[in-house]
């Protein structure tokens, strides 16, 4: 008996297997049970918009937390020091602008963000929006089973290898998120939303143990690893990561690209009501930044203790993903290691939820227009193998990429394309459907002259100096450590310049077509007016309300009177506005000294 229980199979204890089955077990009952009150398309994209604050809370936090972000900035952290944690600490800075961005999205009353960008501009632009979507969507699912595949394989001493473990975690969950759609994920997320917190915290301690405690980590350490912004000279010439202008340019791409990430709009939009919206986005975030600052700690840990394992290595940032897991392995007991394989597999359950976005943005922004009329058995049933083929095209991606830190810049940097055009639509009746397409445009030739390389013979070494041409400013006026900053920079503020520019330049839509959108914004979940007291509108304008209608002119007072000389629609801030808004920041100024005070 004995020789049975300490015998391993794929690097794993009995007991840890009995854990790890016993996890899937239980969480696919719950995918199935739940998946019993899914009936139509809101069921399965929005949780039928029944999710209270804590579950909500749990839902943004496991949505927000993914396997692969724990590898990343474990790994990140392991070669510049705490400056790694601005990998998904890029989000903090925007982090306060959730309390306020929450209820705008669960004003709009719309199941996509592909359904915003056809109410506010139109059928092309739902359609540009959707194919940039789908990309952004494919590539975060590649980067999750890509992270928790690495993690695993190095959890298991390679017994189980990468590639076959992305097929085994796609497997695994696709079948009880088929089923349930958004219902499935966010019951499922709050049990792993638990977990992730308690073992991700409990394996700094075990592998301070190891080392011999913290002492001894910064004795071995340099002292500049310990810096929350890492020194340019102490980085690859090749990368910027975690410096200061890493930090600046990240966090405004990501303030730029965080409200058309099409998760959002479904996370959010499935709040009963706009304090459960703003709670669950605000606060499920806020967590999963505190969460961060254990995996960077993990990543100084294993610095000490597994050097020699990625210094050497011909990649090393491709060897420093592998850090994460092989903590994981050396620093666990029995059971508990089982237990900790298990929530990188709850992370990966993240790619439900992109899944099922990415089934309702086919579905509803490329299939309905194409064939329209269709029973809503008929469209869920699409929804349900769009989904699918979002997992096979995930995994394609996640075998032939290269390391998780590339996919996780570009899927930001792609997202980031159409945040002018979202910011600027929600407050601004001057935004236009021409602006908008030109902002993008310009975006895109921005981002593809400073980040694609030209393939030799293809007639574009053009290209090469006007790529470096636009980070000459920055040079001039010594404001970069590494050249991409700058171009990040620059591409966001050729973004929104040429989409204010165009704007004023070329005619505004007329009020018919925009009072019916402004409306949505200033009129509270509640508050709406049976749809037999208003006239009949467009299907456009009254797309996602139901059988209730909307009268901008009954709501026009809660937008502040004096910006509207400059076409601007501003709601009215409340106490519980500034409240929270001012608070989250003080929360951000504490995250910030708390990772000071425990570095020191």
């Amino acid at each position: 008996m004995n020789a049975w229980w300490d015998a391993s199979l794929y690097g794993l204890k009995p007991i840890d297997l009995i854990v790890i089955v016993g996890y899937f077990v239980i969480v696919m009952v719950i995918g199935f049970w739940v998946s019993r009150q899914v009936r139509t398309e809101e069921d399965f994209f929005l949780g039928g918009r029944r999710f209270g604050k804590l579950l909500l809370v749990m839902h943004w936090l496991c949505t927000g937390t993914h396997s692969e972000q724990a590898v990343q900035v474990t790994g990140a952290s392991a070669r510049v020091g705490l400056g790694g944690i601005w990998y998904h600490w890029m989000y903090l800075f925007s982090t306060p602008f959730y309390w306020l961005i929450g209820p705008i999205i669960r004003r709009l009353r719309v199941i996509t963000t592909g359904d915003f960008f056809r109410i506010r501009y139109g059928r092309s632009l739902e359609m540009v929006y959707s194919l940039v979507a789908i990309l952004y969507l494919i590539q975060s699912i590649a980067m999750l089973l890509r992270g928790a595949g690495s993690a695993i394989a190095g959890a298991t001493g390679g017994e189980i290898p990468t590639q076959p473990a992305i097929v085994l975690l796609a497997v695994l969950f696709s079948s009880y998120v088929v089923a349930g759609g958004l219902v499935s994920a966010a019951y499922t997320d709050a049990l792993q939303g638990l977990l992730i917190i308690v073992l991700s915290v409990l394996l700094v301690p075990a592998g301070l143990q190891q080392v011999g405690g913290w002492g001894q980590v910064r004795a071995q350490l340099d002292s500049h690893m310990f810096q929350i912004a890492a020194s340019p000279e102490h980085i690859p010439t090749d990368t910027f990561e975690g410096t200061v202008g890493f930090i600046v340019s990240v966090s405004l791409l990501a303030l730029a690209g965080v409200v058309v990430q099409p998760h959002v709009m479904n996370a959010t939009g499935s709040g009963k009501t706009e304090l459960e919206a703003r709670v669950g986005m605000c606060y499920g975030n806020f967590i999963k930044r505190l969460l961060t600052m254990a995996w960077a700690f993990t990543g100084l840990i294993a610095a000490v203790q597994f050097s020699s394992h990625w210094q050497s290595a011909n990649n090393p940032q491709q060897a420093s993903e592998e850090l994460f897991g092989m903590a994981i392995r050396e620093w666990l007991g029995d059971g508990w290691r089982g237990l900790m394989i298990a929530c990188l597999v709850a992370g990966v359950t993240s790619a439900e939820v992109f899944m099922v976005v990415g089934a309702g943005v086919f579905t509803r922004n490329f299939y309905q227009p194409l064939m329209p009329g269709r029973e809503q058995a008929h469209y869920l049933k699409v929804g349900r193998i769009a989904s699918a083929m979002m997992l096979v095209a995930g995994i394609a991606v996640a075998f032939y990429a290269g390391s998780v830190t590339g996919l996780v810049l570009a899927s930001v940097e792609v997202i980031s394309l159409l945040g002018a055009a979202f910011w600027l639509g929600v407050c601004w009746r001057r935004a236009n459907p021409i602006a908008a397409w030109c902002s993008f445009l310009a975006s895109v030739l921005v981002w593809l002259l400073s980040s694609v390389q030209a393939p030799a013979g293809a007639g574009l070494q053009f290209l090469a100096p006007i790529a470096r041409n636009l980070v000459w400013l920055g040079e001039q006026l010594q404001l970069r450590d590494h050249a991409r900053p700058i171009e990040i920079v620059i591409m966001l503020a050729v973004q929104f310049g040429v989409m204010v520019v165009v704007s004023l330049l070329t005619r505004a839509q007329s009020r018919n077509e925009l009072d019916p959108f402004f409306a949505r914004l200033l009129t509270p979940v509640g508050d709406e007016q049976p749809a037999g007291r208003q006239h009949d509108a467009e299907a456009t304008a009254t797309l996602g309300l139901g059988e209730t209608r909307l009268d901008f002119e009954a709501v026009a007072d809660q937008a502040y009177q004096a910006p509207r000389k400059y076409a601007l629609e501003l709601p009215r801030l409340t106490v519980v506005d500034w409240g929270g808004f001012l608070g989250a920041w003080v929360l951000v100024g504490g995250l910030i000294a708390l990772l000071v005070w425990l570095a020191s």
